[in-house]
């Protein structure tokens, strides 16, 4: 059987000429940015690498995030037939360095590259690469190695680490389920909707399937020795197949089991479930997007937002809102009346980029056809900047530079209105148990029980917030929450104060490496899939 290299692109990343969006951290690169020692630190895993390698029967080697020496030192140290780089636009230039890595040594290994990176033509692409797949990974594998293509994805165990807070590491980890790929919702912007033509490829038909799939991770968890306390969802629209979805609420209800899910889901699609069936299937943390006012996406119709987020909330159903700005209808009075808005919605985190012409979206083939893109991005574009924190076009109300500042500044002021997404969370959560204490619903007494000891295991980390908040007005807020926590659920005991002290230097150390750029690179994760006797 060949041997087969699956890699990401190398590290650093956000180091000179590199952007500071695009990394293996989603959190702390585009949604608590700004947010300094209260950002959430999270390296993300490659997931669709983890399910080829799964997925295939040759023998396969995956790396997540290696330096250009440990890259180098993998090629040569065994013959591998081919190697596949996972890349987005932004990182085409790593991959541009990998490619010649590979040809100077393994010029035998055939090179595969795939991920949403091969929107690119392929007069830039194949003199990269020997394949490109443009489509699901693990079907593309088995066809180019002539495995059987009908057999049935199996869902990987590939957890990551839970998101360390001051810099401390909680020892517990989250498993990625993929619920399907695609999004027939077909935002004019979204990439990963056209990317596969607005067509939905599910990697999980049923809700027994996925309620399978958990306790299934939940056992190799044990096998691992790890601690295991929540699921991501790898899902555009999870609610949006509804049946899936209900089925999945009856297996929970049936076998009582409490689950802590982060998912993502739309205006249109939540709308199809009470807040209180969305709160039984376990989720803690829901994706959603408000994008503009007047962007007239059809996933947006549905309850009115306001009520929607409010009863959300209400379960403790934590809430991560995206917002963008730099619709052609927008001028800055109306970026900052929907940013106003944006606030009072109340969500728990954040993500506010700009309107992009991505290559392959109906938005770019308008950007091409109306000439809007600007002359250095149609004759020599720089992609480390095709990442929603740039403007490539011609704005009938502000400039490049105009746009990119005020996405600083309302990030900026995001933070400050609405304070540490942390706080936002361990506050969702809090009024959650509250409402839910008492309930006649096992599940979601279960669910208030929960959600206290997440409060409580989580009241650490609130002494930094009240002396280093961004304002006086966050810091007392934290202050008087700390107040009423302690009148619902008994004041803390001695070792609880002492960890919330332990916090305080912590918060600190996580500043200073912060500013002096240390330790903020992830490292080098191997691992082997099926031995062979060459490698």
């Amino acid at each position: 059987m060949p041997n087969i290299l699956l890699t990401t692109v190398c590290r650093p990343f956000g180091g000179p000429g590199e952007g500071d969006s695009v990394g293996a951290e989603l959190f702390h690169a585009q949604v608590t940015r700004e947010q300094g020692i209260f950002s959430y630190r999270q390296v993300i895993r490659c997931w669709g690498l983890d399910y080829i390698a799964e997925n295939i029967q040759a023998p396969t080697v995956v790396l997540h995030y290696p330096s250009e020496r440990e890259f180098v030192r993998e090629l040569k140290s065994h013959p591998y037939d081919y190697v596949g780089i996972n890349f987005v636009v932004a990182t085409f230039h790593k991959v541009k360095r990998m490619a010649g890595l590979i040809r100077r040594h393994s010029p035998k290994a055939k090179i595969i590259l795939g991920g949403y990176g091969t929107v690119l033509n392929d007069e830039q692409l194949y003199p990269l690469g020997d394949h490109i797949c443009r489509e699901e990974g693990v079907g593309f594998m088995r066809r180019l190695l002539g495995e059987d293509v009908t057999q049935p994805i199996h869902h990987p165990y590939a957890p990551i680490e839970s998101p360390r807070l001051y810099s401390y590491a909680r020892g517990t980890k989250v498993a990625h389920i993929t619920g399907g790929l695609g999004c027939p919702n077909g935002c004019d912007f979204c990439c990963t909707s056209h990317f596969f033509n607005r067509q939905y490829v599910p990697f999980i038909q049923s809700g027994s399937e996925l309620y399978d799939v958990i306790l299934h991770m939940e056992q190799e968890s044990k096998r691992a020795g790890d601690n295991l306390n929540g699921f991501i969802i790898i899902d555009e629209d999870f609610f949006t197949q509804t049946k899936r979805a209900r089925e999945f609420l009856k297996c929970v209800r049936e076998n009582g089991k409490q689950l802590s899910i982060m998912g993502f889901g739309s205006v249109r699609s939540l709308s199809q479930f009470t807040a209180d069936e969305i709160a039984e299937m376990g989720f803690d943390v829901v994706w959603t997007a408000v994008e503009g006012t007047e962007s007239g996406y059809n996933k947006l119709r549905g309850k009115p937002v306001s009520e929607l987020y409010t009863s959300l909330k209400s379960r403790g159903v934590a809430i991560l809102t995206s917002m963008i700005i730099g619709f052609p209808y927008q001028d800055r009075e109306q970026v900052l009346k929907e940013f106003r808005r944006f606030t009072e919605l109340g969500p728990a985190l954040w993500q506010i980029l700009i309107y992009f012409a991505f290559p392959r979206t109906p938005f770019y083939r308008r950007a091409i056809a109306e000439n809007l893109y600007l002359p250095e991005y149609r004759e020599d574009p720089d992609y480390r900047t095709f990442d929603g924190f740039s403007m490539h076009f011609r704005h009938p109300h502000f400039s490049p530079d105009e746009i990119e500042q005020l996405q600083r500044d309302l990030y900026r002021k995001s933070f400050e209105i609405l304070g540490p997404s942390l706080m936002r969370v361990i506050r969702t959560w809090f009024e959650g148990y509250r409402n839910l204490k008492g309930s006649s619903n096992h599940l979601l007494q279960g669910r208030a029980d929960r959600l206290a000891a997440e409060v409580r295991s989580a009241v650490a980390g609130i002494y930094p917030a009240i002396l280093f908040g961004p304002n006086r007005e966050r810091r007392a807020e934290v202050h008087a929450f700390l107040r009423e926590i302690e009148r619902d659920m008994g004041n803390l005991t001695v070792k609880e104060r002492l960890l919330c002290w332990a916090t305080v230097p912590l918060s600190l150390w996580t500043g200073f490496a912060n500013y002096l750029n240390l330790f903020q690179q992830p490292t080098l994760l191997r691992i082997q899939h099926r031995k062979s006797t060459s490698v």
